[in-house]
This record gives C-alpha cells, structure tokens and sequence, in this order.
C-alpha cells in the first residue's frame, strides 16, 4: 500500500508554503530539491496546492505512460488558455483525442518533409539582409524566421502584417500569465483589474491576427499544400470536422508551440557555439564535407551525425520546454508515495538533463560528443525528454528537429556569432525557456 506520509521536502510558510523560493528562481528551486531529497521530494503552493517533483526516468514514465489517463494537464498549464484556448496543449479526455486524431495526419514524416524547400528558401531570404559586422538579437532573428516558416507552412501564407506588434503581445500575454502563476490568488480574468485588462488586450490582438490567418487560408480557391488546409479537409471517423473554435485554437497552439520552441532551440544552440568555438569547427567541417556550400535536405540530414548531436546537447542543456506537470484525477502510487486526486506532479527537464546519474560528472557542459558513442540508446527512456513522452508527446517534433538542422546548417555555412562581450545572459523561464534579454551578437560571414 502507498504510504500516506508525504515525499520529502522543504519546509514553507504556513500559508504561501514554498512559493518565496519557487519565486526566487524557479530552475534553482527545481534543482534543489532533486539534488537534496531525491527521486521524489514535495512542495506547497499556498496553503492547499500540492505539487510532487518526480525526478527519476522511472517515476517520470509512470506519470506520462502507464498511468497517463489517470492525469491531466496541471493548473500551471491551464494558466495559459487564455493564449492557447482548448487546443492540443491544453485540452483533455475525448475531446483532445479527436483533435489529436483530426491533426496527426498533417504531422506524418513524409508530409513534413515537403516543407522543407520552404523552409531553405525562407532562410536564405532572412541571409540577404545580413552582412558582416551587423549586430543582431539571435533570438530575435530566429523567432522571426521560424514565425515566417510556421506561417508559410501551417497557412500557407508570406509573411506580412506587423510582426513586430504580434510578438509584443505575445510576450506580454505569457508574462502577465506567467505572473498569475505565482501568485496565491488571482482575481478572475473577467474582472476589470489592470492586470487583466492587459492580458485580454494582447489575447484579443493575438486572436485577430490567428482569425486573420485562419480566413485568408480559407479564401484560396484552391487547397494548398499547408497544414491548415489538411487540419480543415480531416474528417474524424462519423464524418465530422473541427469546429472554427476548434481550429483558431489549434492554429493558435500550432502557430505558437510551431515556431518559438524551434527559435529558442536554433538561439541556444547558437549561444552555446559561440562559446565553444571547438565544437563549431567541427560542426563546420561536417557541412564542408556533407554539403559543400549547399542547403541540406531532409536526405542529408542522416549523414549529419555531429549537427544532430549539437541540437541534442543544446535541447539538453538549455530544454526550451523545461518543465511539465500532471494533476491527478484519483488516488494513485507513486514511488511508494499516496498521490491524492488533486495533487500535481512536475517533471522537469532542466533537471533530468543536468544528473550526473546520467550525463556524468559534468552535466552542465556543453559536449555534444556525448551523443555520438550511442548514448541515446543507453540513457532510460525519460532521462532526456525534450518533447514529452507518453501519448500526449509533441506532435510537431519531426517537424521542429528537421526544421532546426535545416536552418542551423544553412545559416551556419555563411555566418558565424560573436557574443556581445558585455551582454549579461540571463534565463527568463516562462511557459518556455527564454534569454532575458535576448542573446546579442555580432555576424562574421565566413
């Protein structure tokens, strides 16, 4: 029998629990408590919510696999559905799987790599504007590329309107929500604070724009090769279509989790080679020898063994989704632990990926060497979960993973990033893990 005794943990206030220190530095909070009680330790939110840290590949594939229909997304996860709606990321039971049925077949390999002429063309449209000695944001300039690339390809559509603005709300929208999140009470969205007032302005801007993208895809005569135009033309087994509230929030959910996840990838990835000018000799050598000059295509991607492993090396020191939660629906073991209905358990990549049960003495180095003596088939299975796991796993990591060599190899050929040596980096973690301040550098072209 579970024990009804709680999991190891640090002491809280009486009434905001451990919410100070969670607030302090949430990654360092996370790690703390894995490094200090273990595979599984618990916490206070408030006076009433209690949160689980599973921080073991076991743990974690009970949570997100064996027992996954016995949990939902967190509290944490609903924070955000103002911005993402019912859509996949946030949407349970029947309803989601029909929307995960509706939707899987736009994400099959062999489609996802028709776009991938797109996704060269885009890129090299973004290299005609840069030269050598430019300073650039490298967060800025991915997060606009990979936002043209989700547009083209999940609407079939060029870029155009104010990107600029679109992105300002959207920043605002998950740091005003992000904030909720670590507050004890929140007044409902309905009431007319500031703080809400702001949030439903950026959510209403956000929501026109997608509504926007949503009728100009529809106003084509003839279907293109998009993923909106599959999404819309699927017909779950009795016939039926999504609904247009169904699709703005799948089109919002795709078009967001489409385009940031990869932009924070390719920023780290590139921050990370910049400081280890080694491994991007390497890397470069390996395009010379691959690619000669040209942009790959989905078909090189397999003779490119060391890019493959500086994208996992930097989806594994800097995860830009660093933690996920499930609450339970019932009772349920874990770890010899009683999880009561209602309990949430986090499970974080930030600190799976930096045990040094798993990645050796020096987990927070950056050494994609790592990866290339089989490490992968060697790791349990959640010890390294960039895209989740279990039924609810990302279903746009073909997608993200070919989109990100594509770029990183095309961009990578022409130009190199020098860090701005007075810039501060600093880790904002919100719904994912953002540079603070963005990642300024200096272009050399090689």
């Amino acid at each position: 029998m579970p024990s009804n005794a709680l999991p190891p943990g640090p002491k809280g206030t009486l009434i905001a629990g451990n919410l100070r220190q969670f607030v302090t530095d949430r990654l360092d909070f996370y790690t703390h408590l894995a490094r200090e009680y273990g595979d599984l330790s618990s916490f206070r939110f408030g006076p009433f919510r209690r949160v689980f840290l599973a921080n073991h590949p076991d743990l974690i594939e009970q949570v997100l696999v064996t027992d996954a229909k016995h949990y939902i997304k967190h509290f944490g996860a609903r924070n955000y559905m103002p911005v993402l709606g019912n859509g996949l990321v946030t949407s349970e039971g029947d309803f989601w799987l029909r929307q995960r049925r509706l939707s899987q077949p736009a994400f099959l390999k062999h489609r996802v790599t028709t776009y991938a002429p797109v996704m060269t063309d885009l890129t090299h449209a973004m290299l005609a504007g840069w030269r050598t000695g430019m300073p650039i944001n490298v967060h800025t300039e991915f997060g606009r590329l990979t936002s043209a690339i989700a547009l083209k390809t999940l609407f079939g559509l060029d870029d155009a309107g104010d990107r600029v603005l679109f992105v300002e709300k959207l920043r605002t929208a998950f740091e005003l929500l992000t904030a909720r999140f670590a507050k004890l009470v929140n007044p409902p969205l309905w009431v007319p604070t500031l703080h809400n007032i702001r949030i439903r302005r950026a959510v209403s801007h956000l929501r026109k724009v997608v509504d926007g993208f949503i009728a100009a895809g529809r106003a084509r005569k003839e279907p293109g090769n998009d993923l909106l135009s599959r999404i819309v033309a699927a017909q779950d087994e009795d016939g039926s279509r999504m609904t247009e509230a169904q699709l703005r929030d799948e089109a919002m959910t795709l078009y967001l989790a489409g385009h940031e996840t990869t932009a924070l990838t390719l920023t780290w990835s590139w921050y990370l080679l910049a400081k280890h000018p080694e491994a991007e000799r390497k890397l470069v050598e390996e395009w010379s020898r691959v690619l000669g000059g040209r942009s790959p295509t989905p078909d090189d991607l397999p003779n490119l063994p060391y890019t493959d492993a500086v994208l996992t090396e930097s989806m594994r020191v800097y995860p830009a989704v660093y933690l996920i939660g499930r609450e339970a629906t019932k009772d349920l073991e874990l770890g010899g632990y009683r999880v009561r209905k209602g309990y949430t358990v986090f499970m974080s990549q930030w600190v799976m990926h930096r045990d040094p049960r798993y990645f050796g003495p020096d987990p927070e180095v950056f050494r994609p060497e790592r990866w290339l003596d089989g490490l992968a088939k060697r790791l349990p299975k959640y010890a390294y979960f960039p895209f989740g796991g279990g039924p609810r796993v990302c279903i746009g990591n073909t997608f993200a993973l070919m989109e990100a060599a594509i770029l990183l190899a095309t961009v990578g050929q022409r130009y190199r990033f020098t860090l701005d040596p007075d810039a501060v980096i600093e880790l904002n973690p919100q719904i994912t893990l953002l540079p603070a301040n963005g990642i300024p550098a200096t272009l050399q072209e090689r």
